[in-house]
């Protein structure tokens, strides 16, 4: 049987359903989309495969707006902090895993993608990976994001660490999360679908820059 990681399951309101929190899901989701949309028109992609990325990426989006609203989440994390320091060293570990994230990314300039869009061609793989193997390990897979992100951070390498989870599994995360609230079966039939649809929209960058 599947243990929920505490954090998962934690702070859970006894309401059954909250616009609120689907309407969170639903705008935070498509504020993501819109920087996506924007990277791919700076790089001159072709129009129509965009629109194909959009229609795909919002219909997922509006469906899981609505599991969202069934429950009421968990409230936002919140880490404790000692003023500046702490602050310019998650400022700078931020910069250095955006730095590492850009050069990594370069390797699929080869695959025709332009840079920055090689960044939103590598995240949707790393989420797709890490949602392939939560399938059958859910747990881990939310306990190691959990880890990383959320725990206090004590030096610049926590903040490295926590910039490169948020980016290669932050969408599954969130999506996965959002999945508790739908019976075991379901929720596996969904993130089975999440998958197959970031492969897909995988498939869809490259014909947005296939010229």
């Amino acid at each position: 049987m599947t243990n929920i990681p505490t954090r998962a399951k934690e702070n859970i309101n006894k309401k059954l359903f909250s616009l609120k929190d689907g309407f969170k899901f639903f705008v935070t989701s498509n504020i993501l989309l819109v920087c996506f949309i924007g990277i791919f028109l700076i790089n001159n992609g072709a129009k129509v495969p965009i629109i194909s990325f959009t229609v795909f990426a919002e219909i997922f989006s509006v469906l899981l707006s609505v599991i969202a609203c069934l429950k009421p989440g968990k409230p936002k994390e919140n880490e404790s902090k000692d003023a500046e320091r702490q602050q310019s060293q998650e400022l700078l570990g931020a910069l250095i895993a955006f730095v590492f994230l850009s050069l990594f990314s370069l390797l699929f300039l080869g695959a025709n993608i332009p840079y920055p869009s090689t960044l939103i061609f590598f995240m949707l793989m790393s989420n797709a990976m890490v949602s392939a193997y939560s399938i059958l390990f859910h747990p881990i897979a939310l306990g190691l994001y959990e880890a990383n992100v959320f725990q206090r951070k004590t030096t610049m390498f926590d903040y490295i660490f926590k910039y490169i989870a948020i980016f290669l599994s932050g969408i599954s995360y969130y999506v996965q999360r959002t999945l508790f609230k739908l019976p075991l079966l379901l929720n596996k039939l969904i993130v089975i679908a999440f998958v197959l649809l970031l492969l897909w929209q995988w498939f869809i960058m490259i014909s947005i820059f296939d010229n």
